[in-house]
């Protein structure tokens, strides 16, 4: 990608301040308001297409967090 951002995670190509997908302009983005070629709200759709169509880029829980454990 071709922009700069401070809270972007080149490995996971995800924001750590959104804590999800990189799409720069989102709502919530520090690059809302810059101009882009794509509309944003064209990529967000892409992007959730994306996830639909190969499970291996969604995640079923947050990293991190642990769950119950079972007796």
């Amino acid at each position: 990608m071709s922009f700069s951002c401070p809270h972007y995670d080149i490995n996971r190509d995800a924001c750590y301040r959104l804590k999800t997908d990189c799409v720069p302009g989102r709502p919530g983005c520090v690059l809302k308001g810059s101009s882009f070629a794509v509309p944003v709200m064209d990529r967000l759709r892409e992007r959730e297409e994306e996830k639909r169509f190969d499970p291996a880029q969604t995640q079923t829980r947050k990293p991190g967090k642990k769950r119950p454990r079972r007796l």
